[in-house]
């Protein structure tokens, strides 16, 4: 009995080999955390995309001082995809919206979407008051919607895909309305 307890002892107090088990035990756990980095940070950079691609077509339609037509949003929806660099289901809506003093309510003047949305009706702005900023009679802003659907890099990581989604407001800068003309 004693030379049981002489070895477990000495195996008890033998220290050789513990970093290679342990860094066995914790090599998985580096690996996830370091391509979770990439994924995480990957997110960001298509998150910051996303952003950008949404205020460039939104300041583009701002500056218009002609009338848009289908060809000018199907563009609009070109140089999106173009922006985000993959060919996924984005989608784009841009909307004219004024405000109505006397009913006190925003209201569609024209909307237009590309890729599986629909367009906007005043029903779909009722209760957006508080996402919409405050008009002057007769004053519009562009609305500028765009989505993005973000795949995870590896799926392993157990994250969920990112359904992006921007909402852009802007005042037409060189004209009081942005018109829109579904013949040209």
């Amino acid at each position: 009995m004693s030379w049981l307890k002489h070895h477990i002892r000495r195996f008890a107090r033998d220290e050789q080999g513990v970093v290679t088990v342990e860094f066995l035990m914790l090599f998985p756990l580096l690996v996830w955390a370091y391509v979770a980095m990439f994924v995480f940070f990957d997110m960001l950079r298509v998150t910051a995309q996303h952003q950008k691609a949404a205020y460039v077509i939104s300041d583009m339609l701002s500056r218009e001082t002609e009338y848009i037509t289908p060809t000018y949003i199907d563009n609009s929806m070109k140089l999106f995809d173009s922006m985000m660099r993959l060919d996924r289901d984005n989608a784009l809506r841009v909307s004219s919206i004024g405000y109505d003093e006397e009913h006190d309510t925003y209201e569609i003047s024209w909307s237009q979407a590309r890729g599986g949305k629909q367009a906007l009706v005043n029903s779909d702005i009722s209760d957006w008051g508080s996402r919409l900023p405050m008009l002057a009679a007769g004053d519009e802003l562009i609305l500028v919607e765009t989505w993005y659907d973000y795949e995870i890099a590896w799926g392993q990581i157990d994250m969920d895909d990112l359904h992006l989604h921007n909402f852009v407001y802007t005042r037409p800068r060189f004209a009081a309305v942005l018109k829109f003309d579904a013949d040209g």
